[in-house]
């Protein structure tokens, strides 16, 4: 079996074989020249023994000139026998030799540093890279990568046909146009042929580089495509389903328009039927009221002339039940206001204010600790203050102080009304909130926890009996805020 030499392999051999024939040739002629007392012209032979080894061996090309220099200015003193005249001119060829090599040398290591530099990005680029020429359109160079994507072995594709791999005419003639229209291409999306014979679809984006040699950077899209496909036909199927939702919306939003309109005339007609309900009541509470109050007229006229005292006691327990139907009729009209208006954000300050103004408080002192808060509320919320103020001051017994403040804590916000009466019982605390309690303590307490109720807000009693009384009112995160006033605190009373 006859082995084969590598291409790599005949090319040093024939470099090897240049420079020794070259080196022979050089040698010759000094020898001839010398023989023949011409001393001028063979030197410049030497240039091309030591351009040519340099070139292939870059890293001895100090040295071989070196060699081949000493070689030479041996030759000359031994055929000169050593003229002075002829030693000094070989030795300045010999510094010119040596120094060539070392120029040349240098040059060279540093063209090789370049092409092992770039050999090794065409080698281990991501990209596909090959070169063709661009009048035969024959691929001179293909890296790994390139021939790796197309399923062929690098020296299958050195020396073929670009048509080979871009069988598709126009795609190949629209790469080779604007090539030489302005000697690169750009970004070009071509159709390849694999050796499967499958299609892939590659980004081409090629220069011309000097010599007509075409550097082409390819970069496989196909699966880029095929997801860009089903990602366009999944946008086409979405748009599609989201058209078809939006009309299902509009159909609906019509329905719930009229809908909406028909609710509103309801509403319409529900506030106006509440309203002429609220103004019958209103008049016929006022009518009852004052029927009441001639009532209580009669009977005290009764009590003054009448001295039986059985009568009198039964006379007595008439008042007090005339009394307490004129408490549960004044309650229906603050009971009756109780959700009308919209809640609003108030001011703890001005509330207490307001409730506080409509009240005897002799020689009672209120104190408020409740800086900038606000609480979003029913209308009727200075309600609250008026009626825990109201009860401190009839069941407390001995209060001269009556304190607000308030406790902000990780889920809500504590505000609290204490004082300094005879506080409530244990047993009482929860019963006092009840609507069937109210011939201890009126409706005021059931009023409280129904206006509180509108806007989640929550009351409860936490006080020491003995201590003074404490309601603390529950405002759960988001029904509270802190908001500067341009005014001052309101003042203590």
């Amino acid at each position: 079996m006859i082995a084969r030499i590598s291409p790599v392999k005949k090319q040093q051999i024939y470099w090897t074989v240049t420079i020794l024939v070259a080196i022979i040739i050089t040698l010759s002629s000094t020898i001839y020249s010398l023989s023949h007392g011409i001393y001028e012209v063979f030197p410049f032979i030497y240039f091309l023994p030591i351009i040519l080894f340099v070139y292939f061996y870059p890293n001895r090309g100090v040295l071989f000139s070196l060699g081949i220099s000493t070689v030479y200015i041996l030759l000359v003193y031994l055929y000169s026998n050593f003229d002075p005249q002829a030693v000094a001119i070989s030795t300045a060829w010999f510094v010119v030799f040596v120094a060539i090599g070392v120029v040349t040398s240098s040059f060279a290591t540093g063209l090789r540093e370049e092409e092992r530099k770039y050999r090794g990005i065409f080698e281990n680029s991501q990209a596909g890279i090959f070169t063709f020429d661009l009048d035969t359109q024959q691929i001179a160079e293909i890296n790994g990568k390139c021939s790796q994507m197309l399923r062929y072995e690098r020296t299958e594709l050195i020396g073929v046909d670009l048509s080979l791999i871009i069988p598709d005419t126009e795609s190949r003639n629209q790469l080779i146009r604007r090539i030489r229209k302005n000697w690169e291409s750009g970004d070009l999306e071509l159709l390849f042929t694999a050796r499967d014979r499958s299609i892939r679809q590659f980004l081409v984006s090629a220069s011309v580089t000097p010599g007509n040699v075409v550097i082409c950077s390819s970069i496989d899209i196909t699966a880029r495509k095929l997801a860009e496909q089903v990602i366009e036909r999944a946008n086409e199927d979405l748009e599609r389903r989201v058209n078809e939702r939006t009309e299902e919306l509009m159909r609906a939003n019509k329905e719930l328009t009229a809908e909406i309109q028909e609710r509103k005339r309801f509403e319409a007609a529900i506030r106006l039927s509440n309203h002429k309900l609220n103004t019958l009541s209103g008049i016929t509470r006022h009518d009852i009221l004052n029927q009441i109050t001639a009532v209580v007229m009669y009977l005290s006229l009764i009590q003054e002339s009448e001295t039986d005292p059985v009568v009198t006691g039964y006379l007595k327990k008439i008042e007090d039940v005339t009394g307490m139907i004129q408490k549960q009729i004044r309650f229906t009209r603050d009971y009756q206001d109780i959700g009308v208006s919209e809640p609003r954000w108030q001011n703890i300050a001005s509330a207490i204010n307001d409730a506080v103004a409509g009240l005897l408080i002799h020689d009672v002192a209120i104190e408020l600790h409740v800086e900038d808060l606000e609480i979003f509320a029913d209308a009727n919320f200075s309600k609250v203050f008026a009626n825990l103020i109201e009860n401190a001051l009839v069941h407390g017994n001995h209060v001269t102080v009556i304190r607000f403040s308030y406790n902000e804590t990780e889920n809500d916000l504590v505000l609290s009304c204490e004082d300094n009466g005879v506080g409530i019982p244990d047993s009482a605390k929860e019963r006092i909130f009840r609507r069937e309690y109210f011939r201890n303590t009126g409706y005021g307490l059931f009023l409280i926890v129904e206006i509180l109720g509108i806007t989640g807000l929550s009351i409860r009693e936490t006080g020491t009996p003995g201590s003074g009384a404490r309601f603390e009112i529950h405002a759960p995160k988001g029904s509270y805020r802190f908001v500067k006033t341009t005014g001052e605190h309101a003042p203590e009373y």
